[in-house]
């Protein structure tokens, strides 16, 4: 069994570094693949005017989503949903135009894998399964199945309490 520690120790995982613009002191860790970089890195569409929204590129609301939930006091609980089937405990995160996919290892931390241009998970119905099966083998290849997460509803007994 392995910590998400022991993957930032193994080189696969690392926090993620606040830009030298943000002035907020972190409150909640989040923790990015080197995969993710590499894909951000491939993607010319996260950095291109013509696909931004409002005066942002796709990679600044990424940047500035990521920020906000590392420092914000109160990060918006729409903005990481649970992907079906519930019972993986994968999640993703929806900065304008991207689909960003992960798992939370605790709560009030997320960590972050792999990524999709919304438009894309449009048009190939079948992306999101993929990006949340890339997520679960990423889990498995590196022994973390035990720091996912997973929804469980309150029984009915703990209900009427």
């Amino acid at each position: 069994m392995a910590t998400v520690e022991d993957a930032v120790a193994a080189q696969v995982l690392e926090p993620y570094p606040l830009p030298d613009w943000e002035l907020r002191l972190p409150i909640r860790p989040l923790w990015v693949a080197f995969e993710l970089w590499d894909w951000i890195d491939g993607k010319d569409e996260l950095h291109d005017m013509a696909l931004a929204v409002g005066r942002r590129t796709l990679f600044e609301h990424l940047e500035q989503m990521f920020c906000d939930f590392r420092c914000a006091p109160r990060f918006p609980a729409g903005d990481l949903r649970q992907m079906m089937p519930t019972k993986h405990g994968v999640r993703s995160m929806r900065p304008a135009g991207l689909r960003i996919y992960g798992w939370c290892p605790k709560p009030h931390a997320f960590v972050a894998i792999t990524g999709a241009l919304e438009i894309d998970t449009k048009t190939d119905k079948k992306l999101n399964d993929k990006k949340r099966d890339d997520v679960l083998s990423f889990i498995k290849t590196h022994k973390l199945q035990h720091t996912c997460l997973l929804y469980t509803s309150p029984s009915p007994r703990d209900r009427q309490k």
